[in-house]
């Protein structure tokens, strides 16, 4: 896959500085395509498809500073992601979510796990980002706004919110 991004680029310079972009955030666009996407699969053809348009967009973007150029990657990776998802959802595809580890805690039945996970996929896809950016990545408010675009204080909020629905809908305890 790489190396159809760096075919589209010419210079050296820049080949080397796009393998090192790749490097950096190949892990971290997967992660949002598999929680957008919920399929290994198809978050592998969402990350592939970022990674060759960022690489054809390469020239523009390459001197962007760090926290507009994490921005943009997030934007783009949720971009395609949701794309993708459009698209199976016209072909009639199910996508089923399977990431054991967003919430994964030892002293949690497999039934409580479960009815956590039911939960979760009820949310809205910003509430269950901001969860898992939060919990499963482990990532402090500063670091959730600059990939997300937004204050700290704003970030805070949103994590706010989306737990008080959580907690409304485990609350309820219906499925």
């Amino acid at each position: 896959m790489l190396g159809v991004c760096m075919a589209l680029i010419d210079d050296e310079k820049d080949k080397k500085a796009f393998e090192k972009l790749y490097n950096k955030y190949k892990n971290k666009v997967h992660a949002i395509s598999l929680n957008i996407l919920k399929n290994e699969q198809l978050a592998e053809e969402s990350t592939s498809d970022t990674f060759l348009s960022l690489a054809k967009c390469f020239q523009k973007i390459k001197h962007l500073e760090y926290h507009k150029l994490d921005y943009y990657i997030v934007i783009t990776s949720r971009n395609m992601a949701k794309n993708i998802s459009k698209k199976e959802k016209e072909n009639l595809m199910t996508v089923s979510y399977d990431d054991d580890s967003y919430f994964a805690n030892e002293n949690m039945s497999c039934y409580e796990f479960e009815f956590l996970k039911g939960c979760i996929k009820k949310l809205k896809v910003d509430d269950q980002e901001i969860l898992y950016l939060k919990f499963s990545c482990g990532l402090e408010y500063s670091e959730i706004s600059k990939t997300l675009g937004i204050t700290s204080a704003t970030a805070r909020k949103r994590l706010q919110y989306a737990k008080n629905r959580l907690k409304i809908l485990l609350e309820k305890g219906d499925l």
